[in-house]
């Protein structure tokens, strides 16, 4: 058997793409440009593997994280730079072309087999991944474990209007209803003039007494909508000439995905967010989505999951996240040496990060 690998980084948007648009399907959060997000947000480097064998193809979309400045990270080895990587925040995995189950399997062994190498030369110690729920393929790359988190919702955009309400619970319909009746009003705005969702996502965050980590600055909003300009869309809910509410939404083919909200409290008894949702998913219906993803809750079946049910009654996705150590002697060094990690029986991974980072689960459920 003869493969070929080869790590293309940001800087390469179009041989990016060209590996890309060879996968049999893929999303917003696979492209150079999202992943750029997070490097240009501090978050590491973005990297794509990309394995080949004769016609078929693996890629892996992940950000290489340096581990320097952690507990212990100076007995590693001096002078020696040592990394680990993760998918980045929302959703991955590798996507290949091979459509047959137990063939997609064998090259996914494969592929893992070769990154493994990348990684031992590299000195990547750990590796986290979060999967796409709507890509369930990526789940045959059984090398990192998959394991069930939580369940997310999506709406599915494949039918009439009155199909998709028909999935929506009755409480939520008359929300919609009860919205518009108030005088609400949902625009589609320019998303490079994003004062009002700043205003009202920092609020949002100060609300729900949000981890540091989702206090994103503006400068990782402006770079959002920026490197994602054709693939991003700002709704804002007005009442009297109020916005109270206002949210992005990343698109690709053929999914959606809401992204990041903020809302006025002292309106959400008219329920802005149900028609904000509701109306962003008849738009991205018309421009050929198939999908509006909604994500889940933060600890599984709480507050904001029964929200997001309300739009979809009738099934949920599962979301998984993979873990993989890939230098078990270093992995141990690091994690031995951090505060309260071998408390970590939460599954905190990777266990060294456990004092710096939002938990995993968390950060990859919206």
């Amino acid at each position: 058997m003869t493969y070929r690998y080869a790590v293309v980084g940001s800087a390469e948007p179009d041989r990016w793409g060209e590996a890309l648009d060879r996968v049999c399907a893929h999303d917003v959060y696979a492209t150079s440009s999202y992943c750029d997000i997070y490097e240009k947000n501090g978050e590491g480097s973005a990297k794509l593997f990309v394995y080949e064998q004769e016609d078929r193809i693996v890629v892996y979309p992940f950000l290489l994280r340096p581990l320097a400045g952690l507990p212990a990270y100076e007995r590693l080895a001096p002078g020696e730079m040592w990394y680990d990587a993760s998918t980045p925040y929302g959703y991955g995995g590798p996507l290949t072309n091979e459509t047959d189950l137990q063939r997609r399997k064998e090259l996914l062994r494969q592929f893992d087999a070769a990154f493994d190498r990348y990684c031992r030369e590299t000195r990547i110690v750990s590796e986290f991944v979060r999967f796409h729920p709507l890509l369930p393929e990526g789940l045959d790359y059984e090398a990192v474990q998959p394991a069930f988190v939580r369940n997310t919702i999506a709406i599915d955009l494949r039918g009439s209007e009155e199909d998709i309400l028909a999935a929506y619970s009755r409480d939520n319909r008359n929300r919609i209803r009860r919205a518009l009746k108030e005088g609400l009003a949902v625009v589609r705005s320019d998303p490079r003039r994003m004062d009002n969702l700043l205003a009202l996502y920092y609020g949002t965050m100060d609300k729900k007494e949000a981890s540091d980590y989702y206090y994103f600055s503006e400068t990782f909003f402006r770079n959002t909508v920026d490197f994602l300009a054709g693939r991003i869309e700002l709704f804002e809910v007005t009442c009297d000439g109020r916005t109270i509410a206002s949210a992005l939404f990343m698109h690709g083919s053929p999914y959606a995905h809401y992204h990041l909200m903020g809302s006025d409290k002292a309106y959400l008894r008219f329920a802005p967010i149900n028609l904000l949702i509701h109306t962003a998913a008849m738009w991205l219906k018309s421009i050929g989505c198939t999908h509006l993803h909604l994500g889940g809750g933060y600890t599984g079946n709480d507050n904001l999951y029964r929200f997001k049910r309300s739009f979809n009654e009738r099934e949920a996705v599962s979301f998984h996240v993979g873990t993989r150590v890939r230098d078990a002697d270093k992995y141990r060094l690091l994690a031995a040496n951090v505060p309260g990690a071998a408390a970590a029986a939460d599954g905190y991974f990777p266990a060294y990060r456990r004092i710096a980072e939002v938990p995993a689960e968390l950060a990859a459920s919206e």
